[in-house]
C-alpha cells in the first residue's frame, strides 16, 4: 500500500504541484481577489447550501492572505484524496492492478485540470472527492452502522459544495441493481432502507436549489447581455444537448486534444452530428445491456451519463460542455479503460505489449496535462490558448481585447472588440472596453457611440455611465485628439 501511494502521490505532484504559483485566473479574480466579503465569516453562512466551500476560502484568505498557492495546494490535496479513493474503491470492487491503473489515469488525465488547477473550479474537485469516499464507505459499510453513518455524512459535506452532488442516489441505486444477489426482486434494491437518507438529502438539496435558479438565470443575462447568446450557450433541446455533450466528453476522454475554458464550437453539420448522436445511442444501449446482465462494468460505465445528468437538463443554468463538469463522472470510464487494459496484460501473449500500452498511455496523459497546464499560469496564456480552440466565443475575443490593449496593440484590441460584439451584438461588456479603446486611440465620437450602446444593452454598467460623463465634459471643453486620456 505505501509504495502505491507514493506512486500516486508522485504522478500527482509531478502534474500539478509546479502550478502552486500561478496567476489568479477568471472567475478567481471576482470571488477571491476582488471580494472583501471573503474575509468574515458572516459571508460564509449567506448561502446554506455552500457553506463548506466559503469555509474553505475564508480560512485560507484569513490564514494566508489573498496569494493563490493555498488555495490551489488545497486544490491539489484534494485531487489526490479522490486519487486513493479511486484506488481504495476499486481494490475493493475488482482487484489491486486494476485500482493502481485506474488510479493513475484519474492522477494524470488532463480533463481534470479545470477542477484542479482553476481555482475556481475547486467545488468540483471537493465533491467528486467527497462522493467518492462516500461511495467507499457505503461499500464497505456491510453490517457496520458507523461507516454508513460516515458515508452519509461525507455525502452532506459533499452537497455543502455544490448541489451537483445529489447524483450519489443514482450512483448508489445502480450499484445495488448490480451487486444484490437477490433474484426474483425488481427493482434489486427493494427494500434498501439505507438508501432513504441520500434520497432524502439529495431531494433537499435541490428543492432548496431550485429558488437559485432564476438567479442563475438573471445573472447570465447580465453577464453575457443576450438572450439570443443565452439561448445558444445554455438553452437548447436535450434530444441535442445530450448526444452533444455526452459524444464531447467521450471524445475528450479518448483524446483530450481540445481543452478549452471556453466549448463554444457547437455547430455542427448533418452529419457530424449524425456520428455524435449514433456515439451517444451506442453509449446508452452498451450501459443498458450491461446493466441488464448485472455486470460490474455496466455499473462503471453509468457513472458519465449519472454525474452529467444536473448539467444536461435544459435549465439554462450550465454549458453545454465544460470540462470540470466530467470531473467525477468520467472516472467511472477511467476505471473502465484501466480494467480493459490491465486484462489485456494478463493474458500470457500480450503481457509485455500490454503493461508496455499501460506506461505509454499514462506517461502521454501525464505530457498532455503539463502542457495544458503551462496554458494556465495567466490570464494571457489562457487567453491565448483558447484563442486557438475557441475562435467563435466572444467572451474569449473580449478577453483577448483586453490582453491586447494591456500590451499597446490598440488595433489588434480593437479587432478583437469588434469580433466579439459581431458574435455577440448586445456583448455590452465588449462595448464598453471598445469605447475605452476608442478613447486611447483619440477617437472620442466612437467612444460615446459605444458607451451609450452598451448602457442601451446593460443599464446596470455604472461604468460606462462614468466614461460617457467624463468623455462628453472633455468635448465640451474643446479638447484636441492630442489632449491626455490618461484620466477617462
Amino acid at each position: 500500500m505505501k509504495w502505491r501511494l507514493l506512486f500516486l502521490a508522485g504522478l500527482v505532484g509531478i502534474a500539478y504541484l509546479w502550478t502552486v504559483n500561478f496567476a489568479f485566473l477568471s472567475d478567481d479574480i471576482y470571488g477571491i481577489v476582488n471580494n472583501p466579503e471573503i474575509f468574515k465569516f458572516s459571508w460564509v453562512w449567506q448561502n446554506p447550501t455552500v457553506i463548506l466551500n466559503r469555509l474553505v476560502y475564508f480560512i485560507i484568505s484569513n490564514v494566508f492572505g489573498i496569494v493563490p498557492w493555498p488555495f490551489r495546494l488545497v486544490n491539489i490535496f484534494v485531487h489526490l484524496m479522490t486519487v486513493i479513493g479511486v484506488m481504495v474503491l476499486v481494490d475493493k470492487l475488482i482487484n489491486k492492478t486494476v485500482a493502481v491503473v485506474a488510479a493513475a489515469l484519474v492522477a494524470v488525465h488532463p480533463l481534470m485540470i479545470e477542477s484542479v488547477t482553476w481555482i475556481s473550479g475547486n467545488g468540483y474537485s471537493w465533491y467528486g472527492m467527497l462522493l467518492m469516499w462516500s461511495l467507499v464507505f457505503y461499500i464497505r459499510a456491510g453490517k457496520s452502522g458507523k461507516q454508513w453513518l460516515i458515508s452519509i455524512g461525507l455525502f452532506l459535506a459533499a452537497l455543502e459544495f455544490s448541489e451537483k452532488a445529489a447524483v450519489l442516489p443514482g450512483i448508489l441505486l445502480v450499484y445495488r441493481l448490480v451487486i444484490d444477489r437477490k433474484r426474483g426482486k425488481w427493482p434489486a434494491c427493494a427494500g434498501r432502507w439505507d438508501l432513504i437518507p441520500y434520497i432524502a438529502l439529495s431531494a433537499l438539496w435541490l428543492v432548496m436549489n431550485i429558488r437559485g435558479v432564476g438567479a442563475r438565470l438573471n445573472y447570465l443575462e447580465t453577464e453575457y447581455n443576450s438572450q439570443v447568446e443565452i439561448e445558444s450557450a445554455f438553452k437548447v433541446s436535450p434530444l441535442v444537448q445530450t448526444p452533444v455533450a455526452l459524444s464531447s466528453y467521450l471524445g475528450l476522454i479518448i483524446w483530450p486534444d481540445k481543452l478549452t475554458l471556453y466549448h463554444s464550437e457547437m455547430n455542427f453539420t448533418p452529419v457530424k452530428f449524425r456520428v455524435m448522436a449514433g456515439i451517444t445511442i451506442i453509449y446508452l444501449l452498451a450501459t443498458a445491456w450491461l446493466l441488464w446482465r448485472r455486470k460490474l462494468a455496466g455499473f462503471f460505465l453509468s457513472w458519465l451519463v449519472i454525474g452529467l445528468s444536473p448539467t444536461l437538463v435544459p435549465l439554462g443554468v450550465a454549458w453545454i460542455v465544460a470540462e470540470r463538469y466530467a470531473y467525477f463522472g468520467a472516472i467511472g470510464i477511467f476505471i473502465l479503460i484501466a480494467w480493459g487494459l490491465v486484462g489485456l496484460s494478463e493474458k500470457p501473449k500480450w503481457m509485455e505489449a500490454g503493461w508496455t500500452i499501460i506506461v505509454i498511455v499514462i506517461c502521454l496523459l501525464l505530457i498532455r496535462t503539463l502542457v495544458r497546464n503551462s496554458d494556465w499560469q495567466d490570464q494571457d496564456h489562457l487567453w491565448l490558448a483558447a484563442e486557438r480552440t475557441s475562435p467563435t466565443s466572444p467572451q474569449n475575443h473580449n478577453n483577448l481585447g483586453d490582453l491586447y490593449g494591456r500590451r499597446g496593440d490598440l488595433q489588434l484590441a480593437e479587432w478583437h472588440f469588434k469580433k466579439a460584439i459581431e458574435l455577440n451584438p448586445n456583448y455590452a461588456d465588449a462595448m464598453h472596453n471598445l469605447g475605452n479603446t476608442y478613447v486611447r486611440m483619440g477617437k472620442l465620437e466612437e467612444a460615446i457611440k459605444m458607451y451609450e450602446a452598451a448602457l442601451q444593452n446593460k443599464p446596470s454598467l455604472w461604468q460606462s455611465e462614468q466614461q460617457l460623463k467624463e468623455v462628453r465634459e472633455y468635448l465640451q471643453k474643446g479638447l484636441t485628439k492630442e489632449s491626455s486620456f490618461d484620466n477617462i
